[in-house]
C-alpha cells in the first residue's frame, strides 16, 4: 500500500504545479512593440497604436497614452523606447507592472498630414507599418529608396522635404510603379521620382531634401588635442540624428588611438579623426603583391618609410636594383601601384 500512496501524493503534487504553473503563464500580458507606426498629426497617441497587446490586462493598456513622454521631439519623428514605456506601465497603480513583457526596444512613431476623420487601425494587426491613410504614397517610396541608398536597416530615418513638395509626397502610389533617380547627392539629396500608372507617367517631380538617421555616435565630453591618445573618460555614447555622411567611430575603433586633429567638448568623433596606426616601419621586409587580372605575382622589399594603413610608400627591391611604389594593406603587407593608380 505504501509506494501506492506515496505514487499518488507525487501525482497530486505534480498536478498542483502544473496547476500553478498553468496560472501564472495565464496572468502574463505581452505587449509587441511595432517598429514603425504612422497616426495623424492631430491624434493622441496610444499604446495600442505602437504595440500589439496580449493578455489579461490588455484593456487597460488599450488607452495608456504617450503623449507626455513627446515634448522633446519635433512635431513629425519620435522614438519610444522599451524602457520609457516600462517607466509609464510601472508608474500606472491600475496595472500589475509585475506581469507586463514588453517585447522589441523601439517603435518610431510618425505624425502625418493635418486632421482625419479616418478611424485608428485595429490593435490586432500584425502589420511593422501602419497607415493613417488608405494604401502607399510617393513619400513611402522614397523613405524605402533612402535606406537601400544609405545602407540605413533598422536606423530611424528623417526626411526633410520642402513644404511646396508635400502635397506630392501624399500622392497615391495604390496600382502603380514609381521609378526614383538620384540626380545629386552634394550636401542634400536630390533625385527625380516618376510615378507610372499603367506604365504611362501620371505624375513627374524633381525632390531636393535632407535625410538623417538616429544613430549612436561617439561625443568627446571635453577638449582633446591632436596626438592624444583616446581613453573611456574623453568620450561618451549618445543617440544623434546624424547625416548619412557623418561616420562615428565605434567605442573598440576609438579606444587607445591616438587623434590625428584636435577635437572640442560635443564634437562628434569620426573616422577621419583617428589617427591609423603604423603597419609598415622603415626598414621592414615587406611582402608587396602585383595583381594584374587573375595574376598575382608576390615579390619581397625593403620599406623606405613608415605608413599607415592605407597610405602609400616606396619599396627597394632586395637586390636594390628598383623601387616601385606600394599602398600598406596590413601589417607588413602592401599591394604594388601600377602607373596610373591613385595612391
Amino acid at each position: 500500500m505504501m509506494p501506492e500512496v506515496t505514487r499518488t501524493i507525487r501525482l497530486i503534487i505534480a498536478s498542483v504545479i502544473l496547476l500553478l504553473a498553468t496560472d501564472a503563464i495565464a496572468g502574463i500580458t505581452t505587449v509587441t512593440l511595432r517598429s514603425t507606426v504612422r497616426v495623424t498629426h492631430d491624434e493622441a497617441i496610444t499604446l495600442a497604436d505602437i504595440s500589439s497587446i496580449s493578455g489579461d490586462q490588455a484593456e487597460l493598456l488599450y488607452e495608456l497614452t504617450l503623449d507626455e513622454m513627446l515634448t522633446d521631439v519635433d512635431a513629425a519623428w519620435c522614438a519610444l523606447s522599451s524602457d520609457q514605456i516600462r517607466l509609464l506601465i510601472d508608474a500606472d497603480k491600475q496595472l500589475n507592472a509585475g506581469s507586463i513583457v514588453i517585447k522589441g526596444t523601439q517603435s518610431s512613431v510618425r505624425r502625418i498630414g493635418g486632421t482625419s476623420s479616418t478611424a485608428k487601425v485595429s490593435v490586432d494587426t500584425d502589420t511593422d507599418v501602419q497607415h493613417a491613410i488608405d494604401g502607399p504614397v510617393v513619400r513611402d517610396h522614397i523613405e524605402r529608396w533612402v535606406r537601400d541608398r544609405y545602407q540605413v536597416g533598422t536606423d530611424l530615418v528623417k526626411m526633410s522635404f520642402r513644404e511646396h513638395d508635400e502635397a506630392f509626397l501624399q500622392t497615391s502610389t495604390a496600382g502603380r510603379l514609381v521609378e526614383i533617380r538620384e540626380v545629386s547627392r552634394r550636401g542634400r539629396t536630390a533625385i527625380r521620382v516618376i510615378v507610372l500608372d499603367e506604365l504611362i507617367v501620371a505624375e513627374e517631380r524633381a525632390l531636393i531634401f535632407d535625410v538623417e538617421m538616429f544613430r549612436e555616435v561617439l561625443i568627446a565630453n571635453q577638449r582633446v588635442n591632436r596626438g592624444t591618445r583616446l581613453d573611456e573618460s574623453m568620450f561618451m555614447t549618445e543617440r544623434r540624428w546624424v547625416s548619412p555622411e557623418e561616420h562615428s567611430v565605434s567605442v573598440d575603433e576609438a579606444m587607445g588611438m591616438a587623434l590625428s586633429k584636435t577635437i572640442n567638448a560635443g564634437q562628434l568623433i569620426e573616422s577621419e579623426h583617428i589617427e591609423l596606426p603604423l603597419v609598415i616601419r622603415r626598414g621592414d621586409i615587406v611582402s608587396a603583391k602585383s595583381i594584374s587580372g587573375s595574376v598575382v605575382v608576390t615579390v619581397r622589399g625593403r620599406a623606405k618609410s613608415n605608413a599607415r594603413l592605407g597610405e602609400t610608400i616606396e619599396i627597394e627591391s632586395m637586390n636594390s636594383e628598383n623601387q616601385f611604389r606600394a599602398k600598406a594593406t596590413g601589417k607588413g603587407r602592401a599591394v604594388i601601384l601600377k602607373d596610373g593608380d591613385v595612391s
